[in-house]
C-alpha cells in the first residue's frame, strides 16, 4: 500500500469535512509515500489547504450541477470522471453511504471500492456499489470512530490517529476586527452560534439573546455573535433582543472564520459546522441538539457541554419537525444552557 493512489470522498458539510480529517492523517501514518486525494464540494475546499496529509484536493459542485442541468454541466462531470480514471486509483473509500457518493466511488475506476455496511448506509442502496464492506456499527458510536473503523477494517490498520489538521491562518481583516474592538477583547469572548444546517436543529433567538444576556452579566464575559451565509437577520434579531451589549462578528470565509474562533473562550451552537470547527481547534463547546443524535454527532473530544433532552421521538434526523412542534429543541431551558456554560468554564479554568 506503501506507493498506491487513495481516494477519500467526503463531500459535505462542513461538520462532516472536519470529523473525516482523522482518516487521512491515519492514511498517512500508515503509508507515508502513498498518493492521497480527497474530492470534497468546492466551498468546503478551504478547509483541506495545505493539508500534510492530502496530496490533491478535488472540489465538485453537485449542488450547482443540480440547479443547473444542461450540456455545459454535463461536460464537467464527464471531465471530472475522465480525471479520476486517468489517475489510475487503487483504492476509493465512500464516507457517506449515499447513492451519490457510491456512484462516485463506482465512475473512479478503483479496483478496491470501500463501503459502510449496507445497515450503516444512510441510502442503502449505495451499497451495491462498492466491493468491500465495512462491519456493522451498532448505535452509540460517534462517526469519527466510524470512518477510522471502515478504513482500518478494509486495510488493517491497527494504529489511529484523532488528530484534526486545519489550515494555519492569520487573516487581517479578523485581526483588524478585534484590534478596532479592544472593549470586546478587554474580558473572556463567548462565542453564540445561533445557526444551523436545517430548520428542526435550531433553537428560539430569544432565547438565545436571554442565554447571552445572562453570561454576560453573571460570568462577565463578553458576547461575540457568530453567523454564516444566510444568517445575519438572525444575529442582528439576538443583538436587537438582548439587555446587555455584545458584537456581530464580521463575515468571514472558512479560513477568517478559523481564525476569528481562536479568540473564543467557549462556543455556544446548535449542532453545525461552527460547533465542530471549534471542536477540532481545542476550543470548549456547550451544544444544543434535538433531532440529532449527540453521541454519534457531537462535539468530539474533551471540554464540551451537551444539553438535550430524551423524548419518545428524540434523534428522529429530520429536516422538518414530523409533529410541527420542534418539541425536543423548545424543552432545552436557558437555565440549562446557562448552567452548561458556568461549569464549563469552571471546569477549563481549573485546567488553567
Amino acid at each position: 500500500m506503501s506507493q498506491k493512489k487513495i481516494l477519500v470522498i467526503k463531500l459535505s458539510a462542513l461538520g462532516d469535512v472536519v470529523h473525516t480529517l482523522p482518516v487521512c492523517r491515519t492514511l498517512r501514518q500508515e503509508y507515508p509515500d502513498a498518493f492521497i486525494a480527497w474530492m470534497v464540494e468546492e466551498r468546503y475546499q478551504e478547509l483541506l489547504f495545505n493539508n500534510p496529509d492530502i496530496d490533491e484536493v478535488i472540489p465538485i459542485r453537485t449542488k450547482f450541477w443540480r440547479k443547473n442541468w444542461n450540456r455545459k454541466t454535463l461536460s464537467e462531470i464527464l471531465k471530472i470522471i475522465k480525471s479520476l480514471r486517468q489517475k489510475k486509483f487503487d483504492v476509493v473509500f465512500d464516507l457517506h453511504g449515499l447513492l451519490k457518493s457510491a456512484v462516485i466511488a463506482m465512475l473512479s475506476g478503483a479496483t478496491v471500492k470501500v463501503g459502510f455496511h449496507r445497515k450503516n448506509c444512510k441510502e442503502k442502496i449505495s451499497a451495491i456499489f462498492t466491493n468491500k464492506k465495512g462491519p456493522y456499527m451498532a448505535g452509540g458510536v460517534h462517526v469519527v470512530d466510524m470512518y477510522l473503523t471502515l478504513v482500518q477494517s478494509a486495510l488493517g490498520i491497527k494504529n489511529e490517529v484523532k488528530q484534526f489538521p486545519l489550515p494555519e491562518t492569520q487573516e487581517k481583516k479578523v485581526d483588524d476586527f478585534f484590534q478596532n474592538n479592544s472593549e470586546l477583547t478587554a474580558k473572556p469572548i463567548i462565542g453564540i452560534n445561533s445557526g444551523a444546517g436545517f430548520e428542526s436543529k435550531l433553537w428560539e433567538l430569544e432565547r438565545f439573546a436571554q442565554l447571552a444576556d445572562r453570561i454576560s452579566e453573571e460570568l462577565d464575559c463578553n458576547i461575540l455573535l457568530t453567523w454564516g451565509p444566510g444568517e445575519e437577520d438572525k444575529v442582528q434579531k439576538i443583538s436587537a433582543t438582548m439587555k446587555q451589549k455584545s458584537w456581530v462578528a464580521p463575515p468571514t470565509t472558512l479560513q477568517e472564520s478559523i481564525t476569528l474562533y481562536k479568540h473564543l473562550k467557549q462556543l455556544v451552537s446548535c449542532d453545525s459546522g461552527p460547533l465542530h470547527l471549534c471542536a477540532a481547534l481545542n476550543i470548549p463547546t456547550v451544544s444544543l441538539f434535538g433531532p440529532t443524535d449527540p453521541v454519534r454527532n457531537g462535539a468530539y473530544g474533551l471540554n464540551h457541554e451537551t444539553v438535550y433532552k430524551m423524548l419518545t421521538c428524540s434523534f428522529c434526523w429530520k429536516r422538518k419537525c414530523p409533529l410541527g412542534t420542534k418539541e425536543c429543541m423548545k424543552q432545552v431551558t436557558v437555565d440549562e444552557v446557562f448552567e452548561a456554560v458556568q461549569s464549563n468554564q469552571k471546569k477549563n479554568n481549573q485546567v488553567e
